[in-house]
């Protein structure tokens, strides 16, 4: 995971883009507002959101 600038996120958003999808790496957005986003590949996510819904069901059927 790695943290960069919301300026240097909007001038190199192609950049980040890119590595997020082909390196499957994960950026944490800073913003002067203090209001942060995180940017992943929409593959990251759909795993991470799996993981999510295993997690939910597998504590459901202990419940």
């Amino acid at each position: 995971m790695t943290a960069v600038t919301s300026g240097e996120f909007l001038n190199e958003f192609t950049l980040y883009a890119d590595r997020a999808n082909d390196e499957n790496e994960t950026f944490i957005v800073q913003r002067e507002s203090g209001k942060h986003l995180v940017m992943m590949s929409m593959n990251a996510y759909n795993a991470l959101q799996k993981e999510l819904y295993m997690a939910k069901q597998q504590h459901a059927d202990h419940a």
